[in-house]
């Protein structure tokens, strides 16, 4: 399945519309999904992966987990050994602009962060800070996605303060679940990089929102409406009982627009 690889510039004029991060609009199925870290060393932007899987538990913790209206849970996993093509790889065969997963580095399960240092990934270009590509997809559930960090000497990863790095982290996670870019400079998945994020805009709460909705509750409203004392409500409650139910749904649906 082809795919479009998101990029975070550091500089850019160009100011994308929202989108998912895939034609299917998917998204992971599973309960939480687990963030880990490849064992390779990130040699040029001066980073452990000890620390790197901090700063991803970071981006969790501030961002992704805080949405009260999406069931969206990441959590931290662990540093695992990976092939040596996720260090030095390209992510996709042919155009980045229509991604075909390089089968090498597709990932099984969860998402996997790796510092990369293969410039075709990021255009030639230092101005971008990372990639990132849900490259293991069936239908429409993600069932593996990987967050690429530029490792090339020179990217300015490395000067960016700790709470700019995991804003960064945070805005790749995004990608990695299923969202696109945002066109509202105050939403963390806007497409260029913007010094000061702390917290997620209401547009990408809007997107997580519409992934992964929580639940709805089942009121009961299309059964039988019992009174307190046992017996059968009368035609009037059970007529009021699904007034409120259509009124709770399309109050629902207000709340989770579609993009």
């Amino acid at each position: 399945m082809k795919m479009a690889l998101l990029t975070l510039l550091l500089f850019s004029a160009s100011v994308y519309p929202f989108t998912l991060n895939n034609g299917a609009g998917a998204a992971f199925k599973t309960k939480t999904i687990k963030v880990n870290v490849a064992a390779h060393a990130c040699a040029n932007i001066g980073i452990t992966n000890s620390e790197l899987l901090s700063i991803a538990r970071e981006a969790i913790d501030l961002f992704w987990n805080r949405v009260a209206t999406s069931s969206l849970e990441l959590v931290e996993g662990s540093i695992v050994s990976v092939a040596g093509d996720f260090q030095t790889g390209q992510v996709c065969t042919g155009s980045t602009s229509n991604c075909d997963p390089t089968p090498a580095l597709v990932v099984g399960s969860d998402i996997l962060i790796s510092c990369n240092n293969n410039a075709a990934n990021y255009s030639g270009s230092n101005e971008v800070l990372g990639v990132t590509v849900p490259n293991n997809i069936s239908g429409s559930d993600i069932k593996g996605a990987l967050v690429l960090v530029n490792d090339q000497a020179g990217n300015s990863f490395e000067s960016k303060s700790h709470a700019a790095k995991v804003s960064i982290i945070a805005h790749e996670l995004g990608h990695a679940v299923g969202l696109g870019h945002s066109p509202f400079r105050e939403a963390l998945m806007f497409a260029q990089f913007v010094e000061g994020r702390d917290r997620l805009a209401q547009d990408d709460e809007n997107g997580a929102t519409w992934l992964y909705p929580v639940e709805e509750p089942d009121l009961g409203i299309c059964g039988q409406v019992h009174l307190h004392d046992g017996h059968q409500g009368s035609p009037g409650n059970m007529i009021f009982g699904l007034l409120f139910g259509f009124l709770l749904i399309s109050y629902g649906r207000k709340l989770l627009p579609r993009f």
